[in-house]
């Protein structure tokens, strides 16, 4: 009777110590970018929000000044003023289409953030590369 020999699968995926420094290094810095891109998102909408109300001001001020022009004591109706409010009403509205679509960039660029972050830590964690304490990360050596 013949033998045959069993011999077991070798793991050919072995990641050595540096690798997997390597790894989290790359996945801090891929959180480090999607932290930028996410600030770089509220400065968008920040940006916007400041705009808007600055045209709501204007509008508002320049309504009331032609509501005041069309009292009876004053007989011309002012078009020209009409003409600007409805520009500037315009404008408001373009800027609002504006920061819908910069608030959904901004969820988009939070929630990046957060998964970046999240698998950045679980794989310092798992590989016992780094730790917390006190709520602070800490790389081991």
């Amino acid at each position: 009777m013949a033998k045959t020999k069993v011999t077991a699968r070798q793991n050919t995926n072995v990641e050595t110590k540096a690798d997997i420094k390597k790894k989290v290094q790359m996945l801090g810095n891929e959180y480090a970018t999607a932290i930028k891109a996410y600030e770089k998102a509220s400065e968008v909408v920040k940006k916007l929000q400041k705009q808007e109300r600055k045209s709501e001001e204007k509008i508002q001020r320049m309504t009331a000044l032609h509501q005041m022009h069309q009292k009876p004591r004053i007989q011309k109706p002012k078009p020209a003023l009409q003409k600007r409010i409805q520009e500037k009403e315009d404008g408001l509205k373009k800027i609002q289409k504006r920061l819908r679509k910069a608030l959904k960039v901004e969820e988009s660029a939070k929630d990046e953030m957060e998964e970046a972050e999240a698998e950045w830590k679980f794989e310092a964690m798992c590989s016992g590369e780094a730790y917390q304490e006190k709520g602070e990360w800490k790389w081991r050596e």
